[in-house]
């Protein structure tokens, strides 16, 4: 099963979320390694939750759905400090996006 989409956008709504609404400056990307890292935590449970479903998402149910998850998980995330780099700390969170995702996917156009 194929996640590479879902996978991509995970991340992307991740990271658009710890952005958002700050002033981001640096042209170093070092600066950033923390950011990312927090983004990957929450990405890697956002699979974990997704592969417990029954029927878990995969990118050959739509080709729309990476778009449809980054935008779920930036409206998940937003606001929030997103800091940790412990996976498990984003069980909630990851478990409400993937369960939204999976709700909203039968909804998006084939």
């Amino acid at each position: 099963m194929a996640v590479v989409l879902i996978t991509n956008g995970a991340l992307s709504g991740a990271i658009a979320a710890i952005v958002a609404g700050r002033s981001i400056t640096s042209t170093t990307g070092a600066d950033y390694v923390a950011s990312i890292a927090a983004a990957s935590s929450f990405v890697d449970q956002f699979l974990v939750a997704n592969a417990a479903l029954g029927a878990p998402m995969a990118d050959a149910d739509n080709a729309q759905i990476g778009q449809l998850i980054e935008a779920i998980c930036y409206g998940v995330l937003e606001g929030r400090n997103l800091s940790s780099v412990v996976d498990a700390d984003y069980t909630v969170m990851a478990g409400a996006a993937v369960a939204l995702c999976k709700q909203a996917e039968a909804s998006l156009v084939a």
